[in-house]
């Protein structure tokens, strides 16, 4: 097979291409595959990694919704990311096209169409965003994370296939202790962190609740929170004036499925990524959509999980206000809570995307071949 995947600039579209990439390496490395990402995006450190991966990059930004020279600098890089995305499919050759949205995935996509080389986009949030709900009325199949997205879209064909997660926050089978991540081995575990790029306003918020509680206040539970590059140095000092040694900051994790494994509570955004991390690994979670998210698609993925009982949605504008020490201390008070939470997950199907998909891809190929 040889397969070219787009998407990219961040996690959320990037981890799950990445699952897949890694499923069909592993089952056989006759496999060709390239990855157009931007120069810019997580891609950009991680795909370079993989040597039987050939990463090519475009110049092209989002149509922004926010900022009028954004969305008109968007629009002029389009040509170049169109004749880039071209020049490569050309030299390439794939056999299929598998796109995980976003801006990143249009022009591949477009010249897969036109070039009539099988192309399947895979819509990853509850909503739509504005790439697949152009394209999916011409390419050759969509695929769903979740079944009631179908009803936002005309599609030619469609599958429901759930999120190719990455393998180590399935598998959650590691040697890795608290003591690794700064960590006391006999507390609670919270989690907190906002996507590949970490968030500032999540952990703004959380250690403005330590440092204006009452010191004589008992605390049930620590915090390990990733930050991000940008983050770290912003917010290490001020840990480390904190009357509590309850919070260890890292830049990054390599290893989610350490991080999920000891954890027993999630604080992040709703990216579609991190959703699908929830619904695999099965943590109760606190989600703070980030409100500049395209279509708002943040909101709707957590309120899915909201509504099934496994998470509290907050929305950013209700964040600073939001009495988190109270309610996490209530939580970790009664166990009861968090294991309801996570067994609300039971109904949610969410370990076996990468499987679907790249069953699928091969099933596309196979039928354009008979043809």
């Amino acid at each position: 097979m040889r397969l070219l995947v787009a998407g990219g600039g961040t996690g959320g579209h990037f981890y799950p291409a990445l699952a897949v990439m890694k499923k069909l390496h592993e089952e056989s490395q006759d496999h060709r595959i390239c990855y157009i990402g931007t120069g810019r995006g997580l891609e950009a450190k991680i795909a370079p990694q993989y040597d039987w991966l050939e990463f090519k990059t475009i110049t092209i930004r989002g149509l922004s919704r926010q900022s009028f020279k954004g969305f008109l600098q968007g629009l002029a890089l389009l040509p170049l990311g169109l004749l880039q995305s071209l020049l490569a499919i050309r030299k390439f050759d794939p056999d299929v096209i598998y796109g995980t949205g976003g801006y990143t995935t249009f022009p591949p996509a477009f010249w897969g169409v036109i070039l009539r080389i099988p192309v399947m986009t895979h819509e990853l949030n509850l909503k739509p965003g504005i790439t697949n709900r152009i394209l999916s009325r011409f390419v050759t199949k969509v695929l769903f994370s979740y079944s009631d997205t179908q009803n936002h879209l005309r599609v030619r064909d469609s599958k429901v296939t759930g999120t190719p997660v990455r393998k180590e926050i399935k598998d959650q089978q590691t040697e890795a202790s608290p003591e690794d991540f700064g960590l006391k081995p006999d507390l609670p575990i919270i989690l907190l962190f906002g996507g590949s790029k970490g968030s500032k306003v999540l952990i703004e918020k959380t250690i403005q609740e330590f440092e204006q509680r009452d010191e004589n206040t008992e605390i049930p539970f620590q915090l390990l929170v990733q930050t991000g590059n940008n983050n770290y140095s912003t917010f290490s000092e001020r840990v480390e004036s904190l009357p509590t040694e309850r919070i260890s900051l890292v830049e990054y994790i390599e290893n989610m499925g350490d991080a999920y494994r000891m954890s027993n509570l999630v604080i992040c955004r709703g990216g579609a990524g991190s959703i699908a991390e929830l619904v695999v690994a099965e943590k109760p979670a606190i989600i703070v959509p980030w409100r500049g998210a395209a279509e708002d698609h943040q909101y709707y993925n957590g309120k899915y999980l909201e509504q099934k009982g496994a998470a509290f949605l907050v929305k950013e504008t209700e964040w600073l206000d939001y009495p988190l020490l109270e309610v996490l201390t209530d939580l970790f008070s009664s166990k009861d809570k968090l294991l309801e939470m996570s067994e609300s997950y039971s109904d949610i199907a969410g370990d076996n995307g990468t499987r679907e998909v790249v069953k699928t891809l091969k099933d596309t190929i196979s039928e354009g071949e008979l043809c």
